[in-house]
């Protein structure tokens, strides 16, 4: 009967530990996940900025500006299109 204790308080400090380094790894995945759409989002704050700053100043260079504007929007279309089902 000790042994049977013994056993079943063995496989229940298993599971506990698994469940430990689950919740663990998930954590660092969570924050990956979060780090990433932080990161996502600061560049895509910075090429709005870079589009504005081609846009305001497209009188100074204007084959330039165009050329900034199209790329932009051109890669903005094509992430748009593969987010459509």
């Amino acid at each position: 009967m000790g042994g049977m204790l013994f056993a079943i308080v063995g496989v229940v400090l298993v599971v506990l530990i698994a469940l430990a380094v689950l919740a663990f790894f998930r954590s660092i995945a969570d924050e990956r996940a979060r780090a990433a759409e932080a990161r996502a989002a600061k560049l895509e704050a910075l090429l709005d900025e870079v589009k504005e700053v081609a846009w305001t100043n497209r009188d100074i260079a204007p084959e330039l500006s165009t050329i900034i504007i199209d790329t932009i929007r051109s890669r903005e279309q094509e992430a748009r299109r593969r987010e459509l089902p």
